[in-house]
C-alpha cells in the first residue's frame, strides 16, 4: 500500500510541475531566446534534489507542497527574468523519473517475496491404495423376514409347463456286408419208403441260381394217390440280390430218385452297403437344445409374474422329459425329438436380500482388514435356487483403504525433500499403499506442493 501511495504522489507531483512550466513558458518578462540562454547557465550551476516520503494510511491526505520540495535559491544567483519556483519544476523531469525507477525496483522486489512461493513447482503423487475382495456365503430361506435366520421375504410362483420339437439329423455310421437270400424248399416222395435228404443238399433253380439246404430232413413215404413231402430252410449260395428267387424258380427231379423240388420265394439277397443310425448322443444333443429354448421360454412366462421389487431365483426347478420316434441303433436318416419341461419358479425381495448380503459383508469386512477399510463399490450378488424355498446367495464386494487427511499430512512431511526414490521407499512402507509414482523425477518441494492423487482399479 506504501509503494502506491508513494506512487500516486510522485504521478500528483509531475502534474503540477508541467503545468506550472507551460505558464512560464507563456509569460512575455523575457525573451524566449534570452530564457533559454539563462536556463542553460543555470542548469549547469544548480542540483536539484527531491524528497520523497511516504506518509502514514492513518493520516489524512496533505496537498503537496511543490515550493519546500526544492533547496532556498539566494536573490544573486537567481536568474534574470524568470521565477525560481518555475525554473526549478522545469528541472525536476530527470530527477522524478530516476525516482520513479527506483520506486518500481522496490515494488517488484516487494512482490516477488510474495510470488516467489506462488512458482514452486507442485508435484503430483499418485497413490494406490490397496484393495481386497470380501466374499460371503449364505444359505437363505424364502418365505419370511428375519435377517438373523439368513431369511428373506418371498413368493412361490405358480407352475409352467412348454413343450417344445426338433428334428435332427443322424450320425450314427454302420456297414452291411453283402447277404445271401433265403427261402423255403419242398420235397415231395414217390417211393413207398421214406428218404432223408442231408444239410447242405445243393438244388438249382431255372435261371441257374443255386441254393442249398439248411438242415438235415426226412420225408416221409408216398401213400398212393399222394406223394410224401417236407419242407426245409435253404438260402442261395450267391450273397446279393441275385439269389431272390421267385416261387417255383425250383421245380422238378433232383437229387434223389422219386425225390422232386419246389421252392417258395427267396428275399433278403443285397449288396454291401454303409447306413445311417440312431444314436444316443443324436437325441441328447436334440434334448439339450431344445431344454435351452425351452428355459428362456420359461423363464421368460414365469418372469411376467415377477413384480419390480423382486427378483426370480435363477436356475429354475424344473423337471423334463424327452420322447424319439426311434431307438438308438435303429437305421434312419434323421430323428424326431419332443421335450416337455415342466418348471417352478421362486422370488425374493430384492432390497431385502441386498441388505442381508450386505450386512454380512461389513462383519467380515471388519473382521478380517479392520477399520481402515471403506467399500470401494457395489456388492455383486449371485443367487442359486436350491430348492423349492432355499436359494444360495453369494455376495462380493471390493474394500479399499482410506487415507484421512492428518494421515496424508504426516504422509507429505515425511516425503518433503527426499528424492522420488527415498519417497517411495517411505510411501511403499506405510499400510495401505499398493504402488506409488510421482510427476517428475526432481527432488520434492516442500509439503504444501505436494497434492496426492488416489486411484482405485
Amino acid at each position: 500500500m506504501q509503494d502506491k501511495q508513494m506512487q500516486n504522489d510522485l504521478d500528483q507531483l509531475l502534474r503540477e510541475l508541467d503545468q506550472e512550466q507551460q505558464q512560464t513558458h507563456t509569460t512575455d518578462d523575457i525573451p524566449h531566446v534570452e530564457a533559454n540562454q539563462e536556463y542553460d547557465r543555470e542548469r549547469r550551476m544548480y542540483d536539484i534534489e527531491i524528497h520523497i516520503y511516504p506518509r502514514e494510511e492513518q493520516e489524512p491526505e496533505e496537498p503537496a507542497n511543490t515550493v519546500e520540495s526544492f533547496p532556498p535559491i539566494d536573490q544573486e544567483q537567481e536568474p534574470r527574468g524568470r521565477k525560481p519556483l518555475a525554473w526549478a519544476r522545469k528541472h525536476t523531469r530527470p530527477l522524478g523519473l530516476i525516482s520513479l525507477i527506483v520506486c518500481a525496483c522496490t515494488l517488484v522486489v516487494s512482490c516477488l517475496g510474495y510470488l516467489l512461493p506462488l512458482w514452486t513447482v507442485t508435484t503430483t503423487v499418485t497413490l494406490v491404495p490397496i484393495t481386497r475382495t470380501i466374499e460371503t456365503r449364505l444359505t437363505v430361506t424364502i418365505g419370511s423376514a428375519d435377517p438373523n435366520h439368513h431369511q428373506a421375504p418371498g413368493r412361490v410362483l405358480p407352475t409352467v409347463t412348454i413343450s417344445q420339437a426338433r428334428t435332427v439329423a443322424t450320425t450314427g455310421k454302420a456297414h452291411q456286408d453283402a447277404q445271401a437270400s433265403h427261402g423255403y424248399i419242398t420235397f415231395y416222395n414217390a417211393a413207398t419208403y421214406a428218404q432223408t435228404i442231408p444239410e447242405g443238399t445243393l438244388v438249382t433253380a431255372a435261371n441257374g441260381v443255386q441254393v442249398v439246404t439248411d438242415q438235415d430232413i426226412t420225408v416221409s413215404a408216398a401213400s398212393y394217390p399222394t406223394f410224401g413231402q417236407a419242407s426245409v430252410s435253404a438260402h442261395a449260395t450267391q450273397a446279393g440280390p441275385v439269389g431272390n428267387l421267385k416261387a417255383g424258380a425250383v421245380y422238378g427231379p433232383c437229387c434223389r430218385v422219386n425225390i422232386s423240388a419246389v421252392n417258395g420265394a427267396f428275399s433278403g439277397g443285397q449288396d454291401a452297403r454303409d447306413y445311417q443310425t440312431i444314436t444316443q448322443h443324436d437325441i441328447d444333443a436334440a434334448s439339450a437344445s431344445l431344454k435351452a429354448s425351452l428355459d428362456q421360454s420359461t423363464t421368460a412366462a414365469l418372469q411376467t409374474q415377477v413384480q419390480t421389487t423382486e427378483t426370480l431365483a435363477t436356475p429354475l426347478h424344473c423337471q423334463q422329459k424327452t420322447s424319439a420316434d426311434h431307438q438308438p441303433g435303429e437305421e434312419a436318416a434323421s430323428v424326431h425329438v419332443t421335450l416337455d419341461e415342466t418348471c417352478t419358479g421362486i422370488v425374493y425381495q430384492t432390497q431385502a436380500l441386498q441388505t442381508l448380503i450386505t450386512q454380512a459383508l461389513t462383519i467380515q469386512a471388519r473382521q478380517q482388514l479392520g477399520a481402515g477399510y471403506a467399500p470401494g463399490g457395489d456388492v455383486h450378488i449371485i443367487t442359486t435356487a436350491q430348492g423349492t424355498m432355499t436359494i444360495q446367495a453369494t455376495g462380493t464386494s471390493t474394500w479399499v483403504y482410506q487415507f484421512s487427511h492428518a494421515e496424508q499430512e504426516r504422509m507429505k512431511a515425511s516425503i518433503a525433500g527426499k528424492n522420488p526414490a527415498q519417497a517411495k521407499s517411505l510411501l511403499l512402507a506405510r499400510s495401505g499403499v499398493q504402488s506409488a509414482s510421482f510427476s517428475n523425477n526432481t527432488i520434492l518441494p516442500d509439503a504444501r506442493h505436494i497434492r496426492f492423487v488416489f486411484i482405485t482399479y
